[in-house]
């Protein structure tokens, strides 16, 4: 397994080391107080969409507060390949498991946004609506004929139609279509 050291444009007490599938390092180096010496490593889950961080962390039903993330602390006077056996003993075994869970999440979550854009995508194009262009965004607002409007909005595979000023016959019409689904 390989793990490269990530460049920052200015120095900073934390650094971070890449690693594989999306892993990433912070390596903070504490250089005052009591803890002045102390190598900090914690796990980064800033892996979604604009690197925003997905929480994995679970509740803690006992005290009702978040379980921590992982993270270790070893005496920088140790040398590096101490500090690197107490990471893949210590550290690593907790952090793996939770980063994969956060590429699921985050793989999930975008194969749901993907599934509700291209459903609003479908059932735009009947009405001839405009999808907005913002990713996030799941309505799309149409007018049929300067008289009747409406809002489709789409989540995964659940759709809320919201339409207004139809006539007696379409609404009729949608009406008895529904009927007959059910």
């Amino acid at each position: 397994v390989k793990w490269t050291f990530k460049p920052l444009d200015e120095p900073y007490p934390t650094q971070y080391i890449k690693g594989p599938n999306e892993s990433e390092l912070a390596v903070r180096i504490e250089t005052y107080g009591s803890r002045k010496g102390r190598i900090e490593i914690h796990g980064n889950f800033h892996i979604g969409r604009n690197r925003e961080f997905i929480d994995v962390r679970e509740w803690n039903h006992s005290t009702s507060e978040r379980c921590k993330l992982p993270e270790i602390s070893v005496s920088g006077s140790r040398g590096a390949a101490a500090i690197a056996k107490e990471i893949k003993r210590r550290f690593l075994p907790e952090y793996l498991p939770l980063l994969q869970k956060a590429i699921d999440k985050r793989d999930e979550h975008a194969s749901y946004e993907d599934k509700t854009r291209a459903n609003l995508t479908v059932l735009a194009a009947i009405v001839n609506a405009h999808v907005p262009t913002e990713r996030d965004r799941s309505t799309a607002s149409f007018y049929h004929n300067d008289k009747a409007y409406g809002d489709i909005q789409v989540s995964g595979d659940s759709v809320t139609l919201k339409l207004s000023s139809l006539t007696m016959k379409q609404a009729e019409r949608i009406l008895s279509m529904l009927a007959e689904v059910r």
